[in-house]
């Protein structure tokens, strides 16, 4: 192989490598719908019903959650159990650290609409951190 082909050759392949990473990194489910954080702070200072679901490790809820939210760390496959004790007519809002694409609270999110949770959203990313910035509230455990 010459080597202006084999340059190119690896130029594609380094191109296709960063739109891969790219990709994955904005990976979750975008057709569920996203709430900023101001928006949140407002349900909750309007005492509205919501559900806040931490999606995180349980010792990274224990270190810092959103005040009034739940733990329900994040599993490849949730079932009936894992959520019995939730209004399924309830807004629910799930979050993470998980950056842009926020792909395990959009995960925990589309996998409570699979079983039957008809009012779900995801905090948008910064999510937590954002949060935090902005100065509201957060309890430990």
């Amino acid at each position: 192989m010459k080597m202006k082909t084999y340059k190119k050759v690896l130029a594609i392949v380094a191109g296709l490598l960063c739109l891969l990473m790219v990709s994955v990194s904005f990976a979750g489910h975008p057709e569920i719908p996203r709430i900023a954080i101001d928006e949140l702070k407002n349900l909750i200072d309007t005492k509205s019903e919501v559900i806040i679901l931490d999606v995180q490790l349980k010792d990274i809820y224990d270190k810092g959650h959103i005040k009034g939210a739940l733990s329900l760390p994040w599993k490849a496959e949730l079932t009936d159990a894992d959520v019995d004790k939730l209004a399924k007519d309830k807004l629910i809002i799930t979050y993470c650290d998980c950056g842009p694409g926020e792909a395990d609270s959009s995960d925990l999110a589309n996998q409570l609409i699979g079983l039957g949770f008809s009012n779900v959203k995801v905090l948008g990313d910064p999510a937590i951190r954002g949060w935090k910035k902005a100065g509201y509230p957060v309890e430990l455990r």
